[in-house]
């Protein structure tokens, strides 16, 4: 009887640090390549089909500072993009005055950038006074390249940003760019 309790207890004990080794493993891997790993499973719960996402290229996990979550050089860089769907629409409607609301990948495509730009805006972090100390490390920034189908069904292309905290556990914030 003893003999049973003891293998009992011993069976139990190894099956506990079996399965701690295990998540041990499953979880040691740098915040950086979690960062990517949680991007993914994001975009995966953020878009309306899953299974239609094709990705088209993930970015290397970039260090967030404080709350400035875009560099100067990427607001430029999406003010430009931004600025050419801006462009296509006016080209494709003559100036909005053969615009037909049932064209729905022009409607989406207006949505998707207007929706951006809202975003932009609240993360432009204000003008710094010189001086000021740097901020501490806050996180990590990936961006997810993709094409999907929206819940209409209709095709479309983006680039959705994902700010992660300092051990990749959790989004912080997320925001989608639209893409030609």
């Amino acid at each position: 009887m003893k003999n049973k309790k003891l293998i009992l207890i011993a069976g139990i004990v190894s099956l506990l640090v079996v399965c701690g080794l295990a998540l041990g493993l499953m979880y040691s891997g740098s915040p950086k390549d979690k960062a990517v790993i949680v991007a993914e499973k994001a975009l995966m719960a953020t878009v309306d089909y899953p299974n239609s996402v094709r990705i088209i290229g993930i970015s290397h996990p970039d260090s967030v500072y404080g709350r400035d979550y875009i560099t100067p050089q990427e607001k430029l860089s999406l003010s430009m993009t931004m600025m050419k769907i801006h462009e296509k629409v006016m080209k494709e409607t003559n100036g909005f005055e053969n615009f037909n609301p049932k064209d729905r990948q022009t409607a989406e495509m207006m949505e998707r950038q207007m929706t951006a730009m809202a975003v932009l805006r609240s993360l432009v972090p204000p003008e710094q006074p010189h001086g000021i100390t740097e901020k501490p490390f806050s996180g990590w920034k990936v961006k997810v390249e993709y094409e999907a189908r929206s819940s209409r069904g209709v095709p479309y292309r983006s680039e959705y940003w994902f700010i992660l905290d300092k051990d990749a556990q959790c989004v912080i914030k997320s925001f989608e760019i639209p893409l030609l």
